[in-house]
C-alpha cells in the first residue's frame, strides 16, 4: 500500500491544526495532591525498565519537594514555581510560545512568549543542560530562554531562512546550507564567535556530540565533517559521492548511516571505528523510505524500511535495531497497517519499545521487543500533523508544534498528556519574583481524545447510562421504531476436551506472532508471540537450514518463546517461522516470516596488533589476531606501503622499501555483517643508531677523516678522529660511496657516524659498520 514517508532532514509543515481541547482554567491543585501525583510519577522510575539511578534521584528529590510545599502552602500571589529538573521545553509555533513540561507529572511548570513576529513560523529548539535556544527556521531569528525569568529578549537575527541551529556541550552552531557554511554563536548570548566557516558542499542534518564536536555530513562528497572545539577538522570519507547521509548521536557517540548503501558506521575524529551492514531489506528500499532518528538515549540505534513490504502488497516494514556497543542486531517485519497518504516519522527507542510516530493519524505505532509484537498504538492528536519525538531524562518526549498537544512517555511505556495551551501556567517572571517551590501548579494536562471509533460503535463516557438503539432496557420497540441489530446466535458448547478433540465450539487455533530475529556470534536468536486462541500443544521452528541446528526442538504452549539457531553461513541471511501444533485433528497454524538475518555479528576490533620492521630494515611484518568475539571466516583489509590487499591470515609482510622513512599501515576486519575499526600503526625503518669503537687505527700514526659525503672526491672534511686511538663513535646508518683500499680492506662502503657532535661519513674500514646486523642501509 503507498505510503508517504519523510526524510530526516526533511519538515514539512502540518496543514492542519490539532483541535485537542485544554481544561478550562480553574482551581490549581492543592499542595497535597501535586505532591500525591508526583509521588507516584517518580515510584514509576523505579521500576526494572526504567532508568534506576534517575528513580532514585527522583524520589529523593519528591521528598525535598513535598517539605518545601507544606511548608510554604500552596502559593500566594506574586510568588513562581521554578521549573522541574527533569523537563523539556517544547514548542507551539502557531501561538509563538515554548511550554516547559514536568517529565514526571506532564503539567506545564512555565511558558515563555516568543518575540513579536514569530507566531505561525516554524521553529526548532536544541535543549543542552539548562541551555535553550530557539531557531525561527523562517527568518534565522535565534533566541535564548531565560528560564529563570521565562522569558524570550536575548536573540540575535541571522538573516537567512532554512537554517540549522544545533548545541552540545558549551558550543552551539548555525548552519547555513544555502551556503554551504557553519558559524559557531554565544549560546548565552546568541551572538557569533566567529566568522562563518565554508564546508565546501551543502550540508546534511547536523549533530553535536556531549563534548561539543560538531559533526556535519556532506552528502555530494561523501564525507562527515568534524569540528573539535570550534575548529575545522579533516573529513572523515564514510560513502561513496552522492550517497544519503543522515547523522544519528547514539549514546554520545555519532553514527552515520549511509541510506543508499544499506550501511551504518560509528565514527571518531580520525575515522570509522565499526561499519554495519542493515541488510538485503534496507539495501533494495528507497533510501527516503529508510528512516532514522536525530539521535537515541542509548547505544541501539532502530532504523525502519517503512516501504519494504509495499512491493509484496503487505501493510509491513522492516525494522533493524543496531547496538553499536555490543554489535548485535535485531531485525522484526512489523505491521505498520498503513492508510492511502500515510506519512510515517523516523523511529525512536526507549527501553524495550520502538515507536514510530505515524502523522497521517497522529498517533505512534509501538513495537514491543521484549514481547516480539506490537502493543498498543499511543493517540498524541485527533488528527494529522508532523510529530516531533526525542529522548531526554530517560524520557521520551513527542510533540505536535503546530497544536496543543504533547506527552512524555517513560520506559514502561507509561504515557502522561501534555495540555501545552493551559493558561493557568506561570510565564514572564518579573525581578524579585521569588520561587514558590518545584512542584508543578496549573490544571491536570489536557487529555487527548480518543481515536475515531469505528462506524457504527458509539463511545461513551465512564458511568454513563448506555440506551440500546430500539430504546431503554425491558422497553418493546414501537412501530416505526429503527430496527437494532440483529441478534446472533450463541456458539454452540463442546461436547467434550477441546484439548483432545477440536469441534465446533472450541476456541479458533491461531497463529504465532511474526517472529523477530537478533544475530549473535555464530547464531540466530528467535523470539515470537505466543498465539491467540487456542492453546497449542507445541511450537516448533520452520526454515532451519541442514547445516543449522535449533535449540529446543519444540516449546511448549507456556514458553519461553525463543529459539537459538546456531551454524550457517554468515554469507547467507535466513529467514523462519514459527508453526504452531495443534491436537484434536486442529490444523497446524503458521506465522508470518521473520526479517531475514546472519548468524553473525560485525566483528571488533582486532587484538594483539604489532608492525615489526625486519633485521636491518627494507620491510617488516605486521601480525595480529582475530576480534575475540566473531566466528566465521574474516577478511582482513590492509593498507600499507604497498597499497590495499585483502587476506584470510593474521599477518603480511613487506619488503624493498626505503630506509630512512616510516610507513603508515592499517588493517581492518569485515564479513558480511559488517566490519571493525582499523587497527593503526607505523612501520618506522628509521635506522637505529648504535655505539660501536673504531677499529684498525690503533698502529695509525694518521688521522681518520670524517666527511660530508661518502667519497674523497667531494666534499670536505668536517671533523677528525686522532690517529693512535679507537674512541667510541655513534653509528647512525652506513651507504655506498667511493671505492678504496686501506688498512687492507677494500670497500665501497661509508658509515655515518657522529664523533663529538660531528657528524659525517667514515670509510667503513675503520668502523665495520657493515658487519654489525644492527646497523641499517641509510636508504
Amino acid at each position: 500500500m503507498p505510503r508517504k514517508t519523510r526524510t530526516p532532514d526533511q519538515r514539512p509543515r502540518s496543514s492542519t491544526t490539532a483541535n485537542t481541547k485544554t481544561p478550562a482554567p480553574g482551581r490549581r491543585p492543592g499542595v497535597r495532591q501535586r505532591c500525591a501525583a508526583l509521588t507516584t510519577a517518580a515510584r514509576a522510575r523505579l521500576r526494572p525498565t526504567g532508568n534506576r539511578v534517575t528513580g532514585y534521584v527522583a524520589v529523593g528529590a519528591v521528598g525535598a519537594l513535598i517539605g518545601t510545599s507544606l511548608a510554604v502552602g500552596a502559593g500566594a500571589s506574586g510568588t513562581r514555581p521554578a521549573l522541574a529538573d527533569i523537563g523539556a521545553w517544547l514548542a507551539s509555533s502557531a501561538k509563538g510560545e515554548v511550554a516547559h513540561a514536568h517529565g514526571l507529572t506532564g503539567a506545564v511548570d512555565g511558558k515563555a512568549t516568543l518575540p513579536d513576529g514569530m507566531a505561525g513560523h516554524p521553529v526548532s529548539v536544541a535543549q543542552n543542560g539548562r541551555t535553550t535556544l530557539v531557531l525561527d527556521e523562517q527568518t534565522g531569528r535565534v533566541v535564548r530562554i531565560d528560564a529563570s525569568q521565562l522569558t524570550a529578549e536575548q536573540s540575535a537575527d541571522y538573516g537567512a531562512a532554512g537554517l540549522q541551529l544545533v548545541s552540545g556541550g558549551a558550543y552551539a552552531y548555525v548552519l547555513d546550507p544555502a551556503q554551504g557554511t557553519v558559524q559557531r554563536i554565544d549560546p548565552a548570548m546568541t551572538t557569533a564567535k566567529n566568522p562563518p566557516v565554508g564546508l565546501g558542499g551543502k550540508p546534511g542534518a547536523a549533530v553535536v556530540d556531549g563534548d561539543g564536536t560538531l559533526w556535519v555530513p556532506l552528502p555530494d562528497k561523501g564525507t562527515v565533517v568534524p569540528f573539535v572545539k570550534g575548529r575545522k577538522g579533516t573529513a572523515v570519507k564514510v560513502a561513496d559521492a552522492g550517497h544519503d547521509l543522515t547523522l544519528t548521536l547514539a549514546d554520545g557517540r555519532p553514527v552515520v548511516t549511509d541510506r543508499t548503501a544499506a550501511a551504518m558506521k560509528v565514527l571518531t575524529v580520525t575515522g570509522v571505528r565499526n561499519t554495519f551492514d542493515l541488510g538485503d531489506a534496507f539495501a533494495g528500499a528507497d533510501p527516503a523510505e529508510v528512516l532514522v532518528p536525530a539521535g537515541t538515549d542509548g547505544s541501539e540505534v532502530p532504523v525502519l524500511a517503512a516501504g519494504s513490504g509495499a512491493d509484496s502488497g503487505a501493510d509491513s516494514g522492516d525494522l533493524v535495531v543496531v547496538d553499536v556497543r555490543s554489535r548485535h542486531t535485531l531485525r522484526a517485519r512489523i505491521p505498520v497497517q498503513g492508510v492511502q497518504g500515510q506519512e510515517l516519522g523516523a523511529p525512536q527507542l526507549l527501553g524495550k519499545r520502538v515507536y514510530v510516530p505515524d502523522e497521517s493519524v497522529g498517533r505512534l505505532l509501538v513495537y514491543d521487543t521484549s514481547l516480539s509484537a506490537l502493543a498498543e498504538p499511543v493517540q498524541i492528536t485527533d488528527g494529522a500533523g508532523e510529530l516531533e519525538l526525542f529522548v531526554r531524562d530517560g524520557l521520551l518526549w513527542v510533540n505536535d508544534q503546530d497544536g496543543a498537544a504533547a506527552a512524555v512517555i517513560d520506559a514502561d511505556g507509561e504515557v502522561r498528556h501534555i495540555g501545552k495551551y493551559e493558561k493557568d501556567v506561570p510565564s514572564a517572571r518579573k525581578p524579585g519574583d521569588r520561587p514558590e517551590d518545584t512542584v508543578p501548579t496549573g490544571g491536570p494536562a489536557a487529555q487527548v481524545p480518543p481515536a475515531a471509533p469505528a462506524p457504527g460503535v458509539t463511545v461513551t463516557a465512564p458511568g454513563a447510562t448506555v440506551t440500546p438503539p430500539n430504546g431503554p432496557p425491558g422497553q418493546t420497540p414501537g412501530p416505526g421504531s429503527e430496527p437494532g441489530p440483529t441478534e446472533t446466535s450463541p456458539s454452540p458448547t463442546p461436547t467434550q476436551d477441546c484439548e483432545a478433540q477440536w469441534e465446533t465450539g472450541c476456541p479458533e487455533p491461531g497463529a504465532p506472532g511474526s517472529p523477530q530475529a537478533e544475530s549473535r556470534s555464530g547464531a540466530i536468536r528467535i523470539t515470537f508471540a505466543e498465539a491467540v486462541g487456542a492453546t497449542p500443544q507445541r511450537y516448533v521452528l520452520k526454515g532451519v537450514a541442514p547445516d543449522q541446528t535449533v535449540t529446543p526442538d519444540e516449546i511448549g504452549p507456556d514458553g519461553p518463546f525463543t529459539f537459538e539457531v546456531k551454524g550457517g553461513s554468515c554469507e547467507e541471511q535466513y529467514s523462519f517461522t514459527v508453526v504452531a501444533e495443534y491436537a484434536g485433528g486442529r490444523p497446524s497454524k503458521e506465522s508470518a516470516p521473520s526479517a531475514r538475518a546472519r548468524p553473525c555479528i560485525a566483528p571488533g576490533a582486532l587484538r594483539e596488533f604489532t608492525v615489526t620492521p625486519a633485521e636491518g630494515g627494507h620491510g617488516g611484518t605486521v601480525t595480529w589476531q582475530p576480534p575475540q568475539d566473531i566466528s566465521g571466516p574474516v577478511t582482513y583489509t590492509v593498507s600499507g606501503p604497498d597499497g590495499t590487499v585483502e587476506t584470510g591470515e593474521t599477518s603480511h609482510a613487506y619488503a624493498n622499501l626505503k630506509n630512512s622513512e616510516t610507513y603508515a599501515v592499517s588493517v581492518t576486519a569485515r564479513n558480511p555483517a559488517g566490519s571493525g575499526g582499523a587497527a593503526i600503526g607505523t612501520l618506522d625503518l628509521i635506522p637505529r643508531p648504535q655505539k660501536m669503537n673504531i677499529v684498525n687505527n690503533q698502529n695509525n700514526p694518521s688521522t681518520v677523516g670524517i666527511r660530508t659525503l661518502p667519497t674523497t672526491a667531494a666534499g670536505e672534511r668536517a671533523s677528525s678522529i686522532p690517529g693512535m686511538s679507537s674512541p667510541q663513535v655513534t653509528v647512525g646508518c652506513f651507504t655506498k660511496g667511493e671505492e678504496l683500499t686501506q688498512v687492507g680492506e677494500t670497500t665501497n662502503i661509508w658509515a655515518r657516524i657522529t664523533y663529538l657532535g660531528i657528524s659525517g661519513y667514515t670509510f667503513d674500514a675503520y668502523v665495520h659498520a657493515r658487519l654489525n646486523p644492527k646497523v641499517w642501509e641509510c636508504e
